[in-house]
C-alpha cells in the first residue's frame, strides 16, 4: 500500500482513542493530526512531519506514530522513522491500527538493512552524569549499546562533571556498523584533586611538585652562602680583635678566639651546605615532554572518522 494511501486512510482515522489530559487536548491532538495528513497527501512531508510531532508531544497516539514514520521515511530520515515504526508497533494493536501493521513490519524490515549503526565507546568505562550528544540529539540507552543512524557523516559530543568536553566525527555507510572511541579528560580543576591510578599526584600536582624540588636546591645554596658569610665575617672580626688585645691572656684576646672558632665553625657548615644544594641541583632529573591532546584517525568495520582529544 503506497504511503499516499496510508496517509489519506489515516487522516480519515485520526487519533482518538490515546491518552490525554482533557478534551481540549484531544481535540488540538486531533486538529494536527489531520492538517498533517492534508499536507502529506500534497506531498508536503516538513510540514506534515512537524504537525505529526506537535500532535505527539499533546497526546500520543498510535496512529499518529505511523503517519510520522511514514513522513521520516519520505524524508530519508530513516533511524527517525524506524523509531516511530518500532512506536507504533509496541502499542496494542485495535481495529482501527490492525491494518497497518502488516506495511509497519515491512517498513522495520527494509529499514534495519538501510540505517548504519554506531557503538560510542567511552573511556574510562564508568563515568557519573555522562551526557552523550550524535549530532545534538541526546542518545538514549547505556554507553556502549549500538545506535541506528541514517548513514552519512556525524558528530558525537562527551560530556560529564569533571571532564572536559570530547567530540569526534565519524561516518557510517548504510547497513554499516562502525565503533567511536572517546577518552574523557578530567579538567585541570577536577585533576587536581583527584589522585591518578596507582596513588601517584595527578598532573597538575606533579608539575606544582617538580617546581618545589627546582627551588629546594637554590634555596640551600642560599642558605648555606649566609651562613659562608657569616661566618668569615665573625672570624676577621675576632683576628682583628685578637692583634689589637694587650696581651695574649687578657680577656680580649680570649673574646677574639671565640669569635674566630664560631667563625670557623659557621664558615665550615656554609660550605658544607652550599655543597649540598650543588649536589641536589646536579641531581635533578631534567623536565619531561609536555603531554598534549592529539587527533587520530580510526577505521571501522562500514566507516571511518577522527576522534579528537582535547
Amino acid at each position: 500500500m503506497g504511503a499516499f494511501l496510508l496517509v489519506a486512510l489515516l487522516a480519515a482515522a485520526s487519533p482518538s482513542s490515546a491518552f490525554a489530559q482533557g478534551p481540549g487536548d484531544v481535540e488540538s491532538a486531533r486538529v494536527l493530526f489531520v492538517q498533517g495528513a492534508k499536507l502529506a497527501r500534497e506531498g508536503r512531508w516538513e510540514e506534515a512531519r512537524a504537525l505529526y510531532s506537535r500532535s505527539l508531544e499533546i497526546k500520543p497516539a498510535p496512529l499518529t506514530h505511523y503517519s510520522l514514520g511514514v513522513a521520516q521515511k519520505e524524508l530519508g530520515h530513516l533511524a527517525d522513522a524506524l523509531a516511530s515504526f518500532r512506536a507504533f508497533l509496541a502499542e496494542p494493536s485495535t481495529p482501527a491500527t490492525a491494518p497497518y501493521v502488516g506495511p509497519a513490519r515491512e517498513a522495520v524490515a527494509a529499514l534495519e538493512r538501510r540505517v548504519g549503526r554506531a557503538t560510542i565507546a567511552v573511556r574510562p568505562g564508568k563515568v557519573d552524569g555522562l551526557t552523550l550528544l550524535v549530532d545534538g540529539k541526546p542518545v538514549r540507552g547505556a554507553p556502549g549499546r549500538a545506535i541506528a543512524l541514517d548513514p552519512g557523516a556525524h558528530e558525537v559530543v562527551a560530556s560529564a562533571p569533571g571532564f572536559r568536553s570530547t567530540a569526534a566525527r565519524f561516518t557510517v555507510a548504510a547497513g554499516g556498523a562502525v565503533e567511536v572511541p572517546i577518552a574523557l579528560v578530567r579538567s585541570a580543576a577536577s585533576a587536581a584533586r583527584t589522585p591518578a591510578a596507582g596513588g601517584g599526584l595527578s598532573a597538575e600536582a606533579d608539575s606544582s611538585s617538580a617546581s618545589s624540588r627546582g627551588a629546594l636546591p637554590i634555596v640551600v645554596m642560599g642558605v648555606g652562602g649566609a651562613f659562608f658569610t657569616g661566618g668569615a665575617v665573625l672570624g676577621l672580626s675576632g683576628l682583628k680583635q685578637a692583634g689589637s688585645a694587650p696581651t695574649s691572656a687578657g680577656s680580649d684576646a680570649s673574646a677574639a678566639r671565640a669569635k674566630g672558632i664560631i667563625g670557623d665553625v659557621l664558615g665550615g657548615v656554609g660550605l658544607a651546605t652550599v655543597g649540598l644544594g650543588l649536589y641536589l641541583l646536579l641531581d635533578e632529573p631534567a623536565p619531561s615532554a609536555p603531554q598534549t591532546g592529539g587527533v587520530g584517525p580510526w577505521l571501522g568495520a562500514s566507516g571511518s572518522g577522527v576522534e579528537v582529544r582535547f
